[in-house]
């Protein structure tokens, strides 16, 4: 689905615009996005980082240079400027340079800056990078930096989302996750109950209104394992549908499929949506702006998920994170100086800054802060209850398989338990030819 942060090149004439801070602050952009072939190194083992001396709350003698990497557009940047100025009211030594590239180009731009030994010591991306970046050596395990005190702070999902293996990959700065969505000039109630949901869905059909138009591609429809009491992987990383859960789960889908038009990652369930002829959509929090303008601010609403009646367990979404993450090789001083700036965006301070509903309009990882804005209020209170993204290494190699499972069962009138025996096939030999783990 569409992704608010626009890679768009036309941006970065903007952005220096937006985002100069006199004496303190340079921009950097790239000049072009010539192709970069990246060779694959001997991986490092992974680093560990010294625990610091300073934090974002301990002594205003900290001098250093934050240099940070991100692709954020022009609203979130300029709402980034105002987290340094505050920032900066503490640590006025601190020096801030920043290096834009659009989203398709961040991560190889920054994996060929760490072979050439000139990284940024901040990389802002989502944690479906950490993993990799972590066993490459290329970031750093802040486990030693972060004491209890700061976990108990982050909200216990999006804690998830760095902690993998016994390494702590990064800090969350930004919760994002799968949410129920309705248009309250359709549907005026929300749905208890799975049934109910699909009892409403069916009275609303008409010739315009289809119900509800829903996409059971892997991020959609994955997560919905919660419901059924189940986990899609185990402790050791292995697949664990082929059970009683994994059954309920195709039951739970297919039960779900009668609320009205089913699609497979395609953009058909949000248009339905956006122009009023589907009533429910399952959708990224990153649509939720752009949904509320189109359909009147007052007509959206996010629901709590409802009950399936086979396990008395709610449905849920699916919860990522944007995480900050400390950079190997990173001088000891900008070391310093980089995770002050890190701890600062997670204090509430920060985190309000960041949620701004004028600026960035990010959901905060705090798992208490009061927000003024009610549908920010919402979002984060059903990715309090969501399920987290799993960090596998080759989740890529299981999605086709399970989407194949999905669409045989809701679609085509297969059983869960052939749908799941065939898909099971296909991992192992996905596995098999790219050496994964079997």
């Amino acid at each position: 689905m569409n992704n608010l942060r626009s890679n768009a090149w036309l941006l970065l004439g903007v952005l220096v615009v937006m985002l100069s801070l006199v004496g303190c602050e340079s921009i950097k952009t790239p000049t072009g996005t010539p192709e970069m072939v990246v060779p694959t190194p001997s991986p490092p083992l992974p680093a560990t980082a010294p625990k610091p001396t300073a934090t974002a709350d301990s002594t205003p003698s900290l001098p250093g240079t934050v240099n940070l990497w991100l692709d954020w557009d022009p609203v979130e940047l300029k709402t980034l400027h105002k987290a340094i100025a505050a920032f900066q009211e503490n640590f006025p030594e601190v020096t801030f340079a920043i290096v834009y590239y659009p989203q398709d180009e961040l991560r190889l731009a920054f994996e060929a800056a760490v072979i050439e030994g000139n990284p940024p010591s901040l990389l802002f991306g989502p944690a479906s990078w950490g993993p990799e970046l972590w066993k490459s050596g290329m970031v750093l395990d802040l486990t030693s930096w972060a004491d209890d005190e700061l976990q108990a702070t982050i909200d216990p999902i999006a804690w998830r989302q760095v902690d993998y293996n016994g390494a702590l990959l990064g800090l969350p700065v930004e919760r994002q996750g799968m949410v129920l969505f309705r248009n309250r000039s359709i549907a005026s109630n929300a749905a208890a109950t799975l049934d109910e949901l699909v009892d409403a869905a069916q009275r609303l059909k008409d010739d315009q209104i289809v119900g509800a138009g829903l996409d059971y591609g892997f991020m959609y429809s994955a997560s919905q394992l919660a419901a059924c009491d189940g986990d899609l992987f185990d402790e050791r990383g292995d697949l664990n549908l082929n059970n009683q859960a994994g059954f309920c789960w195709l039951r739970l889908l297919m039960s779900l499929r009668a609320t009205g038009h089913v699609s497979f990652n395609s953009e058909d369930d949000l248009i339905l949506f956006e122009t009023s002829r589907s009533s429910w959509l399952i959708e990224s929090t990153l649509e939720a702006p752009r949904l509320a303008q189109v359909i009147g601010f007052d007509n959206l609403v996010i629901d709590p998920w409802p009950l399936y009646s086979e396990t008395n367990q709610r449905l849920a979404g699916f919860v990522w994170t944007e995480n900050v993450y400390l950079v190997t090789g990173t001088s000891p001083v900008d070391l310093e100086a980089s995770w002050a700036f890190a701890r600062f965006l997670l204090t509430p301070e920060g985190q309000l800054i960041l949620s701004d509903p004028e600026g960035a309009y990010h959901l905060p990882s705090l798992a208490s802060i009061a927000l003024s804005d009610g549908l920010q209020a919402q979002m984060t209170a059903s990715l309090s209850s969501g399920v987290a993204m799993p960090l596998h290494p080759d989740l890529s190699l299981y999605i086709e398989p399970l989407e194949g499972a999905v669409r045989a069962v809701t679609l085509q009138g297969a059983t869960p338990e052939l749908a799941l025996e065939m898909a099971l096939k296909k991992i192992d030999q996905a596995l098999s030819d790219s050496g994964g783990e079997e």
